[in-house]
């Protein structure tokens, strides 16, 4: 039987920012050698097990084991907290924005207090700034910066002033939190019809140029507070 190759067609990003020679990382060297590693057991399980003419309770065992692997990546990746790292003055502008200057209507005003609330969780940390420049780490997950971005996306501003950079800087850094937060999720997504291709080609009718892709499972990350859908498994 041909080995089975994975292609999760991502390139991962960099997952720390750099200043004054210092890096600060977005997400936790631990957090990222969690995933990887779920991420490889189910790479490597799925190329060192096949169930092509064994019993239908085999192939129901190498199934359910991937299943399990893949939910402990999913598990993993929806309780990821990410590091969104501000200066005094980008933090006093975000939380002027958000607090002052927005408009809000039915569908968009929950989240704004949601936020608002979660900005206030930071002001203690705000206060110890030693200058404009220091950076400081505000703890958040997917959910806060995908709710971050769509109320903030709206904001216009005039001119290249002070505000405007502050704004510009602003979107940079949730943009680098979200390339990291697809990474994860995409993998998590090409991993999961994976899976099915995999267990599909356990039939011996079923040949490799005639598998059809399936549809994936829900990205794990979202909707963690938008509603209490469980998410698919694998």
């Amino acid at each position: 039987m041909e080995k089975q190759v994975i292609e999760t067609n991502v390139i991962k990003p960099r997952l720390a920012i750099f200043q004054d020679d210092a890096e600060y990382r977005l997400i936790t060297k631990d957090v990222e050698t969690q995933l990887d590693a779920k991420i490889s057991e189910i790479e490597t399980f799925m190329a060192s097990n096949h169930g092509f003419g064994k019993e239908d309770a085999y192939k129901d065992e190498l199934y359910t084991k991937a299943k399990e692997i893949w939910g402990q990546y999913a598990e993993t990746l929806q309780d990821v907290r990410y590091t969104f790292y501000l200066n005094r003055k980008q933090y006093n502008f975000l939380t002027s924005l958000l607090r002052d200057k927005l408009e809000y209507d039915i569908n968009t005003v929950f989240l704004a207090i949601e936020l608002t609330n979660m900005i206030g969780t930071w002001v203690s940390t705000n206060k110890g700034h030693k200058g404009d420049k220091e950076l400081r780490g505000y703890d958040s997950d997917a959910t806060d910066i995908t709710y971050m971005y769509h109320l903030i996306a709206k904001h216009k501003v005039k001119g290249l002033t002070e505000n405007t950079y502050l704004f510009a800087e602003i979107l940079k850094k949730i943009g680098d939190i979200s390339k990291i937060i697809n990474y994860y999720d995409t993998a998590a997504k090409n991993l999961s019809s994976e899976i099915q291709k995999w267990v599909a080609s356990f039939e011996p009718e079923v040949r490799k140029d005639d598998v059809v892709d399936v549809e994936s499972a829900d990205e794990p990350v979202k909707g963690k507070k938008l509603s209490a859908k469980k998410k698919e498994e694998a």
